[in-house]
């Protein structure tokens, strides 16, 4: 198998990185090493030589019958064990040839770039020298980075405009004019470069060739050195999208500039070496060296940028998530170690490549290295997009933070991405490095994969949304708080129209949830290959067996549905189920809950809840009896009710509750010392009782100035015959008049 031949390259790939980054070079047995080819005759040509005598011999000893024959093996088993550890004998041989190989090219290798420094003498055919072309190919380099810089501060003021009154972190429509206006000095650059190149370096030769290479190497390391930019900002703080403070990012951003800057060289002289013919053998060996000098530069880089990096990872767990995330926050600090991890497979991947001669494998390494980069400046944007350029969430009156609708799009954009980048190096690693699928067989075996994944990130996208307008809509419309006072709602309290829906928002969540729970896992069965048919079967099997096991249950489950489709009460209402009363708290699928006005919570289940009375119901009508003095004039008395009941109406604090006026009904008793008045309002049931407080004050404090009075809590006593009546025997007899009155009423009472 292949990628069992590649796990045996890697651990003595390692091995061999190990040995040439100490300094020493792998010498085999000397009985093993190939005889030396006949003058004229490179190494290769004579093993390409031997190997077909050595074919040619075997082909025709077939033919005449004369080539003896393997011994048969006594036993399967035997047979295969010993197949295998032929394989592998091979295998390891294959192997220490190459690395003897890729070792002893090294001598050629300095000397072929001896000779490839050689053939840039274009003196005899009237051209420059070496000095002078490096010294010309110098100033071509220098030319376009000025160019780039000249603009870059010609641009200064365009900057400047598009964060023109922007202190704070600019929207990102002047983070892309930003970016655009950066983008020009890297085109000014690349025209300068090209025209340059086209100058002074024209032509086929060795000298056009390596100039169009540095050329080429400068414009990609700027391009990438622009995207670094675009996200550190050490000139633009405001503007700065990774979570870091000025000398962190100035630290980060000049080591990712160097280390782009040592790529982009290591690969145009490679590019240079394999453009003129070069060995394999030295090909290898330049391909060696620039691995172990690639990775000696990422670890370095690393090492350096370590702590920054490690603050950078940590601000982004710390937001994303929260403070106390100690698991995320520890592996962020100590991304160091996964860092080496990656690096010393990358080394170690290039090296396989090498002895092997799978030069897809560099190309795949590139690839995900790439897209982990990707991945990482993808992540800060979001996180910086949720942090920065988000305005701050609106709270409820209970403090709970409203939803925001960009962080639901960055945790959707995240899985996305995530997915994405999954997919990408699957399809590299599988398809072109390991060879398990051929490409034109990948899209028929993928196929279910690809579209069960679509199911769950679309599934993760509709709870999602979901999930965000349940929230924002129950912060935007806030119900009675538990343990407040029914009838003294404040301010804000959501109409009745919009209370119905904010109490079914918990059903509607949890039904939303067994919805896409359940056809997701359908549709992801039936796209993997299970039949999913007696899957439903043995459901509908299951909730025939738990609904007649738990009737009690279901007759809750079924009440509470119809209670719900009956409108009969909705979360913050004032109920009375006869056992008990309260504030609809909350409610499940099963039961419900009141909260009593001194604080005490009743659940009661549906199916024992009964006959309700709901007291907040679209309207009430409030009745309330006042005393007067007996000689009261009631059309006074009305006309100034029908005054206050209209200011009332008129008042923005109590116009939106009140449905009908204040006003006069008429007598409803005639006591001895007092007429009994009886005054109505409708309002909404929301606040009564404050209503009717502020109606009270009203009237008290307009009928005195309108001569209006109430009854005085006094007795009157008359003598018989019209004399003077001693006040001290008037104030006993009404307080024996008084006494045998409230007897008589606690005695009727009784009865």
């Amino acid at each position: 198998m292949r990628w069992e031949t590649m796990l045996r390259s890697l651990v003595l790939a390692l091995g061999l990185l190990m040995a040439m980054a100490a300094g020493g070079s792998l010498r085999l047995a000397a009985q093993q090493a190939p005889p030396a080819p006949p003058p004229g005759m490179t190494q290769q040509q004579f093993d390409a030589l031997v190997e077909a005598i050595s074919a040619a011999v075997v082909k025709k000893l077939s033919e005449q019958g004369t080539l003896p024959a393997k011994p048969a093996p006594s036993g399967g088993a035997t047979s295969t064990a010993s197949d295998d550890d032929d394989r592998f004998r091979d295998e390891s041989r294959v192997m220490a040839d190459r690395v003897r190989a890729v070792s002893a090219a090294f001598p050629e290798l300095i000397r072929h770039s001896g000779e490839m420094i050689g053939r840039l003498d274009r003196r005899p055919t009237g051209g420059t020298g070496p000095g002078a072309f490096l010294l010309l190919l110098a100033l071509a380099v220098a030319l376009g980075l000025a160019a780039e810089l000249a603009t870059r501060y010609a641009l200064a003021r365009a900057r400047r405009g598009v964060l023109h009154g922007h202190d704070a972190a600019p929207g990102p429509w002047r983070l892309l004019g930003l970016a655009a206006v950066d983008t020009v000095p890297i085109l000014v650059l690349a025209v300068v470069a090209r025209a340059v190149g086209g100058w002074w370096f024209a032509g086929e030769d060795t000298q056009a060739r390596l100039a169009t290479l540095v050329l080429y190497g400068l414009v990609a390391w700027r391009s990438y050195v622009l995207i670094f930019r675009l996200w550190f900002r050490t000139d633009l703080p405001v503007a700065r999208i990774v979570p870091v403070n000025d000398a962190d990012a100035r630290r980060i951003y000049h080591t990712l500039s160097m280390v782009t800057a040592i790529m982009a060289a290591v690969r145009s002289w490679n590019l240079f070496l394999h453009g003129y013919g070069t060995a394999p053998d030295v090909m290898a060996a330049a391909a060696v060296a620039s691995n172990i000098f690639v990775t000696v530069v990422y670890v370095a880089a690393a090492w350096y940028t370590r702590e920054a990096i490690a603050r950078w990872f940590v601000a982004m767990v710390e937001h994303q998530h929260h403070a106390g995330d100690h698991i995320r926050a520890a592996l962020a600090r100590r991304w160091i170690i996964f860092a080496l991890i990656l690096f010393l497979g990358i080394a170690a991947a290039h090296l396989y490549e090498v002895i092997f001669a799978h030069f897809e494998v560099s190309a795949a390494v590139i690839r995900t290295l790439a897209i982990i980069v990707g991945l990482v400046l993808l992540e800060t944007l979001f996180d910086y997009a949720t942090r920065r350029l988000a305005q701050p969430a609106a709270t409820d009156e209970a403090g709970v933070a409203e939803p925001r609708f960009v962080d639901v799009a960055a945790r959707c954009m995240r899985v996305l991405v995530r997915i994405v980048a999954l997919l990408i190096v699957a399809e590299t690693w599988v398809v072109e490095v390991l060879a398990l699928v051929r490409p034109q067989d990948l899209w028929r075996v993928a196929r279910s994969g690809v579209t069960a994944g679509a199911t769950l990130f679309l599934a993760f996208v509709a709870w999602e949304l979901v999930k965000f307008l349940a929230q924002r809509y129950a912060v935007r419309n806030p119900v009675l708080l538990p343990g407040g006072d029914p009838e003294d709602l404040g301010e804000g309290t959501v109409p009745s129209n919009v209370s119905r829906l904010r109490t079914l928002l918990p059903v509607m969540r949890v039904a939303m949830a067994v919805i896409i729970v359940v056809l997701t896992v359908l549709i992801v069965l039936s796209e993997l290959g299970v039949n999913i048919a007696p899957l439903i079967a043995g459901a509908s099997v299951v909730g025939l067996a738990i609904s007649f096991g738990s009737q009690t249950l279901v007759r809750d489950i079924v009440s509470g549905i119809f209670y719900l489709a009956d409108d009969a009460f909705r979360v913050g209402e004032y109920l009375d189920a006869g056992k008990a009363k309260g504030t609809v708290e909350g409610f499940t699928l099963r039961s419900i809950r009141l909260r009593h006005q001194n604080g005490q919570v009743h659940t009661i289940p549906f199916g024992q809840l009964g006959q309700i009375t709901n007291f907040s119901r679209d309207w009430t009508t409030v009745k309330f009896n006042l005393r007067f003095a007996r000689n009261t004039d009631l059309e006074k008395v009305r006309r100034a009710v029908k005054k206050i009941g209209l200011e009332m109406m008129a008042e923005p604090e109590l116009k939106r509750d009140m449905l009908q006026p204040l006003k006069l009904q008429g007598v409803a008793d005639i006591a001895d010392n007092a007429l009994v008045l009886r005054f109505k309002f409708t309002c909404r049931p929301i606040k009564p009782s404050y209503i009717q407080r502020q109606a009270v004050k009203r009237m008290f404090q307009a009928f005195p100035a309108l001569g209006i009075e109430f009854a005085q809590a006094t007795i009157s006593v008359q003598s018989l015959g019209g004399a003077a009546v001693d006040p001290a025997l008037g104030g006993a007899a009404a307080a024996t008049t008084l006494s045998s009155a409230q007897t008589a009423a606690a005695a009727g009472g009784g009865a």
